[in-house]
């Protein structure tokens, strides 16, 4: 059951932030963009299951699958801007699923070493986490300001 939660935790926030990735770059083309992003995400989740039993593997692929789908629908939803936005979040939830995974897998394998370096382990995954909030957030602001200013000397 743990396998199949951490292949489910990982396929799906991948994917949904491959399916949002891949139709921000390519909006004209929605349908390659969305067949191309669940691809992408299965494959994921085929190859993150693959190391751990027939039923992760099914539900790496299927999830993986449907969160691409998702990805790309929300992004043909939404405003430009909206969606970078959305991306933002996205690879918040990545970076934040991976430090747990691995901290999770850590936690079996070492459990004394863990438990010993638990505070180091917890403030440096704060600091990662903040670190890509900071630097995706500070990026963005500079992109709106640079399309309003763009927008207003036209």
């Amino acid at each position: 059951m743990n396998q199949m939660m951490f292949t489910m935790m990982i396929s799906m926030t991948t994917g949904l932030s491959i399916g949002v990735l891949i139709t921000l770059t390519m909006p004209q083309q929605f349908f390659y963009s969305l067949l191309l992003s669940m691809g992408l995400s299965a494959s994921i989740g085929l190859f993150i299951g693959l190391r751990l039993n027939f039923l992760a593997l099914l539900e790496g692929i299927f999830t993986g699958m449907m969160s691409g789908m998702m990805g790309s629908m929300m992004v043909s939803m939404l405003s430009i801007t909206e969606a970078k936005t959305l991306l933002l979040i996205c690879l918040l939830l990545v970076t934040c699923t991976s430090i747990f995974c691995s901290i999770m897998f850590l936690s079996d394998q070492f459990p004394k070493l863990l438990s010993s370096f638990f505070p180091a382990i917890f403030i440096s995954s704060l600091l990662i986490i903040f670190t890509v909030y900071y630097s995706f957030s500070h990026d963005e602001s500079n992109f709106i300001s640079s399309d309003i200013h763009n927008q207003h000397s036209q």
